[in-house]
Order: structure tokens, then C-alpha cells, then sequence
């Protein structure tokens, strides 16, 4: 088997999360380098979304002007409740396709210093006297092992990392399983996405690249789940591009054909049909799951980091995913860097600690509001008509609608 050095860094994973935390430690001066099993550009099932959370940390890493460059602008949604009210609301964000943001990432970190190797694979960890110190990777089909003084696990909600570790603690031999990691039952959302084109553009909604609108529509069906039709890139707005998805509560592979069928009634509902009347698909219905908070998973341990997906630290109309991954991965390299200084990689010097990025608010917003806000999100995934009431309030409301 082939050795390398010894690095400070192993990322493996070059999604949002290991692309950000690697960016943020090679600028700190750190030796990184960043893995992943694809080759980039990579599809990735997403709603293609870049709000606040996300977009300060590309303005921190310089490299804001490509995605302005790259991107629509949405600056309003247009809601609409199971029982068919309707809200528009202020509501900004870049939209881009994922393949493009994630390359985008993982250029700007190289930028900055980082190592990148695509198609390297992930085989094991090293682990000796329970401290993680490397991993072993598989390249153009060569084994080698690379030693790292903490390895960060950003591989997606069925990480091998963490699967590996956790395996090591509970004294189950090392390596990765045919059929790939295990996923918990906890706090598992499906999801699914497909692209189209020509969908006409709505007036008053969608006026230019820069002056775009989108559409979430909520149904009220067992499982409630919620949708989504969103411009994405430049030339979203101009031709007609749109990112069309949709998120549920559940775990089981048998409910995405369920999931395609009630996404393509959503899309002949009365509220869209005319947008999409003579549009293309261009891409497959995609799948994809993600877990969130609920999950519990163990994020830090001796030697090593989880972060983004792989640690489950975004909940679903809560935060968005994209700047949930990203502030772990700033918040895990502030954690790094640290435990530099300290020469201590234990567990207790590598816990993090993160905030995701939420919008500006208003002064006269209170915590307790938002808490209370929150907690009507979260119950209208249980109980849809509990959507119909905060959508219903925001189109009456202009007192509401500015405070959420």
C-alpha cells in the first residue's frame, strides 16, 4: 500500500460543507486535502437555493461576482396553502444549478491552497489507541494511506466515515460494506427534483435574472410535503429554466413512486397548470434523502469532525440545507484550528459550536417570535391545515408578513 504524508487536514467529501470548511483552514495556512468518490462537475439531487447563510460565506471566500455571474436572483415567493390561498412575500436568494455551485466551491477552495482529488474513494479509517489519524483511499484503483492529524467526515447522510467510527466504537471490524453506509430511521426526509424548460413566467412574479419570483405549495395529504418551482441560473428567467421539486417526511425507497406521482398532480393543480402548459422536462425525477437534527448523530469524536449532511444539522423549512452545511464547515475549521494552536485533536478541543445564517430581521421581532414561527412550520408537517393558517394570515396581514 502506498503512504503519503503526513497532512494537517483529510476532508472526505467536496460537497458545500467540505469545500467551505476546506477553503477556510488552507487560508488559515493549514495543509489540506479535500477528497471525493465522483468527478466534478457531479449531479446532486437539491433544490438549488443559495440564501444569506450560504452566500456570506462565498462573499467571505471571494468569490461572489462568479456566482452573481452564474445565478437568477429570487426576490419574492409565491405561497400557496393546501387549502389554495395564496401569499406573495419578500424572499431573497440566489438560484443556480447544484452541479454549478458545487464546482464553484471546489474551485474556490483550491484557490486558496487547497489539494483536491476527485474519484478517490474512501476505504477505511485509521484508527489507533481510539484516536482517528487517517484514512485509507483508493485512487485509479491504487490503496494508499493517508495520515491526517484530524480527519473531517462532509460525505452526506450515509457517511462511511461516520459509519466506520461508530463501528470501531462499538468494536465492529472497519471498512466499507457492500451496498455502502447504513441510514437511521430518525429524522429522514425524501426528496425528489427534476429540471424543466419553457415554463412561461408569471406576471408580476418573475420579471428579469435579477428580479426573479418562485412558487412553494404545500398539499394536504397524509405526509404532508412541500413543493417547490424555482428560475435557476442565468439564464433561468430568460428560457424558461426551472428547478421543480419536493421534500416529505419518510425513509422508504417505496414511497418515490408515490413521491413522482404527487408531484406531477401538484404540477396540473389549477394554481401552476398555466405555467407549465407546453413545458419540457429535460431532466428524470432525481432522488435523494437528507436527515435532520432529530437524528442525533455523534458530530465530534478523537481525531475527527462530521459536518454538513453527515452530521444531520439542518431541519427542513427551518434552514435551508446549504447554509446549514456551510456554517458547520466554518464553525468545524474555527474548531480546527484551535485544537492547531492547542496541539490537542481530542474530542473535547474539536466540538463545535454553529449558528446557521437566517435573514435579517426586524427590530421588533423577538426570539420568542420566532421560536413560535418555527414551531408552526414544524406542526404543518404533521397537520397541513396549520399551513392554510400562516398562509392565510400573510396575505391578510401586512403587519405579519413583515415580521416573518
Amino acid at each position: 500500500m502506498a503512504k503519503m504524508n503526513v497532512r494537517d487536514a483529510l476532508i472526505v467529501g467536496a460537497g458545500p460543507a467540505g469545500a467551505v470548511c476546506a477553503a477556510y483552514l488552507a487560508r488559515a495556512g493549514l495543509d489540506v486535502l479535500l477528497i471525493d468518490k465522483e468527478m466534478f462537475p457531479r449531479n446532486k439531487v437539491c433544490g438549488d437555493m443559495v440564501r444569506e447563510g450560504m452566500a456570506k460565506h462565498i462573499v467571505t471566500l471571494e468569490a461572489v461576482d462568479v456566482l452573481d455571474e452564474m445565478s437568477c436572483c429570487v426576490r419574492r415567493l409565491k405561497l400557496i396553502a393546501p387549502s389554495g390561498e395564496q401569499a406573495i412575500v419578500p424572499f431573497e436568494c440566489y438560484v443556480l444549478p447544484r452541479f454549478k455551485l458545487d464546482k464553484l466551491l471546489v474551485d474556490t477552495a483550491v484557490s486558496w491552497g487547497v489539494e483536491f482529488r476527485q474519484g478517490a474513494r474512501l476505504e477505511d479509517v485509521i484508527i489507533e489507541d481510539g484516536k482517528v489519524c487517517g484514512a485509507v483511499v483508493r485512487e485509479k484503483g491504487v490503496l494508499r494511506e493517508v495520515r491526517s492529524l484530524v480527519v473531517i467526515g462532509a460525505d452526506g447522510v450515509g457517511s462511511d466515515v461516520a459509519r466506520i467510527v461508530d463501528g470501531a466504537s462499538a468494536g465492529v471490524a472497519g471498512g466499507i460494506a457492500e451496498g455502502g453506509a447504513a441510514e437511521g430511521d430518525e429524522g429522514m426526509w425524501l426528496g425528489l427534483r427534476g429540471y424543466f424548460k419553457g415554463v412561461r413566467r408569471e406576471p408580476g412574479l418573475v420579471k428579469e435574472q435579477y428580479d426573479a419570483g418562485g412558487i412553494f405549495g404545500f398539499d394536504g395529504k397524509p405526509g404532508p410535503a412541500y413543493f417547490w418551482a424555482l428560475p435557476t441560473g442565468a439564464d433561468g428567467v430568460e428560457k424558461g429554466i426551472y428547478n421543480v421539486g419536493m421534500v416529505v417526511k419518510g425513509r422508504d425507497e417505496h414511497h418515490f413512486s408515490e413521491l413522482t406521482e404527487r408531484m406531477e398532480a401538484w404540477l396540473v393543480s389549477d394554481e401552476i397548470c398555466e405555467m407549465f402548459e407546453g413545458a419540457e422536462q429535460v431532466s428524470p425525477w432525481e432522488y435523494g434523502r437528507l436527515a435532520d437534527k432529530s437524528a442525533g448523530r455523534k458530530a465530534v469524536g478523537d481525531g475527527y469532525i462530521l459536518i454538513g449532511d453527515a452530521a444531520a444539522v439542518m431541519t427542513p423549512l427551518i434552514n435551508d440545507g446549504l447554509s446549514a452545511a456551510a456554517d458547520s464547515g466554518k464553525a468545524a475549521a474555527d474548531a480546527v484550528e484551535a485544537a492547531f494552536k492547542s496541539a490537542d485533536f481530542s474530542k473535547e478541543f474539536l466540538e463545535y459550536k454553529y449558528m446557521v445564517g437566517d435573514a435579517k430581521r426586524p427590530a421588533e421581532c423577538a426570539l420568542e417570535d420566532k421560536a413560535k414561527l418555527d414551531r408552526l412550520l414544524m406542526e404543518s408537517m404533521r397537520d397541513p391545515k396549520t399551513m392554510d393558517v400562516i398562509i392565510e394570515r400573510l396575505a391578510r396581514d401586512p403587519n405579519y408578513r413583515k415580521l416573518v
